[in-house]
């Protein structure tokens, strides 16, 4: 599978401006060499969220997560947020799970402490057990950093030293989304999933909305429909905007400051590679995709609201039967349908058929993945995929 990949041939249909195209070959769901060369040139290199700034508000909060395999964790130092590899650098356990405060994390195989911001500062034990080791200090064994920044109370991580500092890599996102002050929102619920389907096959599945009529027909009013417009952004993202949602919410007022525009509809906003954001005039949701293997997904369901939203004294009445159920509703439909076409992908009969119109978010995805994982196709092919793009957002 490692040289057949490459070529290029293979991907001729997706590669199709969109009223042409089709979308991915099944085994880019379910080849493992495919799914290590998207950790290698994805996962590896681009910036990933690991959560929001208000999970750990005070010093010694912390949380853990694991990205790729790997157990970070993620813990409030003063003003800064740090990021840890999770791993002892003694003999290499993990170090801690879950979430909670703590002025030091010790490791539970041998006692090794490490201080909030990863120095190592305690080996029990007397005498000294390392006394007589030659040429150990404590300062060349603390906890191994991972680079990360904060953007709009989202915290990022990279496993990439070279990748662009995250404002610049964000392009004009952070301008589009200025009016919603993302920053002053409340992290308030998250729910957990383990599903039997690779990250893209959900993925695809939350930008297009084709499916709705069919998937989420009980909550679906075909004489009011969504009508996607989408966005053609300047940076690693996308975007589609509809005047209404497959679900009604109510009960909790707009956030403060909103133009007219924006207090009607919402945004799905898929930021590369893993990252989803529903915003709306009242709450704003984030989804993140930590694919496990090439038929296994986890993800994350993430709600936030405006403090003073938070701060009702009614929010919680109105709250969890409103959103968290109703939403919860839409996902166990696509709980459903997901894994049904990663075992079809993984039947080897797939064979890929065409997209709709509706499906131009999809269609970009899987163009991103080629683009990483086997180099960009050339120039002609490009030029005229990005006339559709244009035809799309007008």
């Amino acid at each position: 599978m490692k040289s057949f990949m490459y070529d290029q041939q293979q991907y001729e249909l997706i590669r199709r401006p969109l009223r042409q195209a089709g979308p991915l070959p099944a085994w880019c769901y379910t080849d493992s060499d495919w799914y290590e060369r998207e950790l290698e040139t994805i996962f590896r290199k681009e910036w990933l969220c690991v959560g929001r700034v208000e999970q750990i508000p005070n010093t010694g909060d912390y949380f853990s997560i694991e990205v790729i395999k790997q157990p970070l964790i993620v813990v409030r130092d003063g003003d800064a947020v740090r990021v840890h590899l999770g791993v002892c650098r003694h003999r290499g356990a993990i170090i801690t799970q879950g979430k909670g405060k703590c002025r030091s994390f010790v490791c539970p195989y041998h006692s090794w402490t490490y201080a909030l911001n990863g120095r190592l500062v305690g080996i029990p034990g007397s005498p000294h057990p390392l006394a007589g080791v030659e040429d150990f200090s404590n300062d060349d064994y603390g906890l191994i950093p991972i680079r990360s920044e904060v953007w709009g109370g989202f915290i990022f991580i990279t496993f990439n030293a070279e990748a662009p500092a995250l404002k610049t890599w964000l392009g004009d996102l952070p301008a589009f989304v200025a009016d919603y002050n993302l920053d002053q929102m409340q992290w308030t619920h998250v729910d957990e999933y383990e599903v039997d389907c690779n990250w893209k096959v959900w993925l695809e599945n939350a930008f297009e909305n084709y499916h709705v009529a069919t998937v989420h027909r009980q909550h679906y009013d075909p004489k009011n429909p969504q009508n996607w417009q989408f966005e053609r952004p300047s940076g690693p993202w996308e975007s589609m905007f509809s005047k209404r949602s497959v679900v009604a919410y109510s009960g909790l007022p707009e956030i403060a400051g909103l133009s007219d525009d924006r207090k009607v509809g919402l945004y799905h906003i898929w930021l590369q590679p893993s990252l989803q954001i529903i915003i709306t005039s009242s709450y704003m949701k984030y989804r993140q995709y930590l694919p496990e293997g090439p038929n296994k997904l986890r993800l994350y369901e993430n709600w936030t609201f405006p403090r003073s939203t938070v701060e009702r004294s009614d929010f919680n009445v109105i709250v969890g039967p409103e959103y968290y159920y109703k939403y919860s509703q839409i996902i166990r439909e696509d709980l459903t349908i997901n894994p049904n076409v990663q075992k079809a992908m993984q039947s080897g009969a797939f064979r890929p058929g065409r997209f709709s119109l509706e499906e131009y978010v999809v269609h970009r995805i899987g163009n991103y993945v080629l683009d990483k994982v086997v180099g960009p196709d050339d120039p002609h092919s490009r030029a005229l995929r990005e006339g559709s793009a244009r035809q799309a957002a007008e």
